[in-house]
């Protein structure tokens, strides 16, 4: 590999999978009591955080973005080895974690200016995010160098799709980061909604009576989007990633699986835990699936 691959926590990597693809993670911060703020899954566990949030529902935790001081850590260990970075950051719509990466960038170029370093505001979070990643990972392998691999993420990420469902909206609400989904907010908060991360943008996409009739949406929503054939389901990759609850995930990963196979796909679905970068915005009941376009050479 020419380089090696950063990103803030929001891809939501376990240390197992980051140790496998060679990802260095830089970590948000989070609070449950003002300015008391942990590093994600290094100092306090998502699990933790969830099951924090489920005991005190009135408690709405805070996080707070890497500092480009922690960024500019990890470009200087990697550029000091002799490789280039490919840094990933979650959607600058909602948090400023790409411009602390930016600013890390240019004075790391001041101390090694002979090498690249390349920022992606990646669009998207959590789980998206992390496959985003693992294909980027799969460019390296396969000879890509940093900036063919940033440009192959620049088109992929804009094919790139998250589907989900959450608990209730006091928690989008509460952090100001509900976006376009305010109307939803506006007809009732115990309505369950559906959501679309897209291109970096938060859209609802409709309402539910149960969380039953949600995931069973969310599904057919799938199935639609491949159904007629103007788009290859084998050119994607899916992930799906749940909250609190990873008996629900399953389920909800073995429904999904059924109708990918429906449609001609057999790859085994991956099931990862969304991390509380997002989990504060969505409360502990986040639930839904990821998938981007899969790398292949050229």
């Amino acid at each position: 590999m020419q380089f090696r691959i950063v990103s803030d926590s929001a891809c939501d990597f376990t240390q197992e999978q980051m140790a496998h693809l060679e990802v260095e993670v830089v970590p948000f911060y989070i609070a449950f009591t003002e300015g008391e703020y942990r590093k994600e899954r290094e100092e306090i566990s998502v699990f933790a955080c969830y099951e924090k949030m489920v005991e005190q529902p009135d408690v709405f935790p805070k996080t707070a973005m890497p500092t480009s001081e922690d960024y500019l850590q990890k470009f200087r260990s990697i550029l000091s080895q002799g490789f280039d970075v490919l840094c990933f950051c979650i959607t600058s719509t909602l948090s400023g974690s790409v411009q602390a990466a930016h600013l890390a960038r240019t004075e790391a170029l001041e101390e090694f200016p002979q090498r690249q370093v390349v920022v992606v505001d990646s669009f998207c979070a959590t789980v998206e995010q992390g496959l985003l990643i693992e294909q980027a990972a799969k460019a390296a392998q396969a000879g890509y160098s940093v900036t063919q691999t940033a440009q192959w993420i620049e088109d992929a990420k804009r094919r790139a799709h998250i589907y989900f469902t959450i608990g209730d909206l006091r928690h989008l609400q509460k952090g100001g980061r509900i976006g376009k989904a305010i109307k939803l907010a506006a007809i009732a908060l115990k309505i369950k909604p559906l959501l679309h991360l897209f291109e970096g943008e938060l859209h609802p996409i409709g309402i539910a009576r149960s969380r039953k009739k949600a995931l069973a949406s969310l599904l057919s929503d799938l199935y639609k989007q491949f159904a007629d054939g103007k788009q290859s389901i084998q050119d994607f990759v899916f992930a799906v990633g749940h909250g609190y609850d990873k008996e629900e995930g399953e389920a909800f990963r073995i429904q999904m699986q059924e109708v990918l196979a429906s449609l001609g796909y057999h790859e085994k679905v991956a099931l990862r835990e969304i991390g509380i970068t997002i989990g504060v915005h969505t409360g502990p009941y986040p639930i839904g699936f990821g998938f981007v376009p899969r790398f292949q050479k050229q």
